[in-house]
């Protein structure tokens, strides 16, 4: 599966599913209902949760075709209840993807983590999985934590680690590759990322993800380069073939997130995980390939796919 594949919205089976059903909260953004647009054209079903005037008006006004999509219109049009009923549809199992819209990424988060819905269980946390082509061959990777948890803890991590297994393995990645970030390969007790590096990696290796495989602490060249591995004396199974990048922290993931698609242009995705549902929540800088792709992601996400990203 390559991008184009993610932008095309490219079904594993065919016929409608709820679990393939989108709910739009606030659908009324011009980037969006273009991806509502292509979405629909691929055999993608969508509801769209807002006022529908101005869902209508907002797709008319950039010739986006949405002729095909059911529109809700809750009783309050604020973004708090748009949010709440958008996370309901898919609590009740609706729709099987939730997408943000025109509403704030505070009241969208909080409907995801209300407990009266129940879309987030209790012993889960989001988290943000990104999804990138290694700009030197194209080769995908997925890069977490770039955008929800600030400074997490050895706990947390596992828990953010498991949910980037669950969608390598949703993309047919069954025993992925793990590359646990710090600033050097060896540990340092003066230095977190290190410490939890190497605590991690025990754990993967222990089997506690499963079918799956960690090295850390590893600087970011030698996650990158099996050359930049042998040049340094270090014999690693996942150097230069990570399919999951570990940041140690939100300061690190996001700048190297955002050095990725700003300075190196790599084609990008991304999703919340750790619902029930992926979640779609994208910047307002983020170009309308890297909204369609996220899209894509998370629909492949949903469909628990049995491709393969090799």
């Amino acid at each position: 599966m390559s991008f184009d594949d993610l932008t095309a919205l490219m079904p594993r089976s065919s016929g409608e599913s709820p679990h393939r059903r989108v709910a739009v909260a606030g659908a009324d953004d011009d980037a969006v209902l273009s991806a509502v647009a292509a979405g629909l054209k691929a055999g993608v079903p969508f509801i769209l949760v807002g006022d529908a005037g101005r869902i209508r008006e907002a797709a008319d006004r950039i010739g986006a075709d949405i002729a095909g999509a059911e529109i809700e219109t809750p009783s309050s049009v604020d973004e708090a209840d748009l949010c709440r009923a958008t996370a309901q549809l898919c609590a009740d199992g609706r729709a099987g993807v939730m997408m943000k819209g025109r509403v704030g990424t505070a009241a969208f988060t909080r409907a995801i983590l209300d407990k009266d819905i129940g879309l987030t269980p209790a012993e889960s946390l989001l988290s943000h999985t990104g999804l990138f082509a290694d700009p030197r061959d194209g080769r995908p990777f997925l890069l977490t934590d770039a955008a929800i948890n600030i400074d997490p803890d050895l706990a947390v991590k596992k828990t953010i680690l498991a949910n980037a297994v669950h969608v390598a393995r949703a993309l047919g990645i069954r025993e992925p590759r793990i590359a646990l970030l710090a600033p050097v390969e060896k540990v340092n007790p003066k230095i977190r990322s290190t410490t939890d590096a190497a605590e991690l990696a025990a754990w993967v290796n222990g089997g506690g993800l499963g079918a799956a495989v960690a090295d850390g602490p590893l600087a970011l060249d030698v996650a990158a380069s099996a050359e930049a591995a042998a040049v340094k004396g270090l014999d690693s199974p996942v150097a230069g073939r990570a399919d999951i990048v570990l940041a140690p922290n939100l300061d690190a993931g996001n700048a190297l997130y955002k050095s990725l698609t700003v300075f190196a242009r790599a084609r990008a995705a991304g999703i919340l995980a750790g619902a029930r549902v992926p979640v779609v929540l994208t910047s307002r800088s983020d170009s309308e390939e890297v909204k369609q792709a996220s899209l894509g992601l998370a629909l492949r996400v949903a469909d628990g796919s049995q491709g393969t990203m090799r």
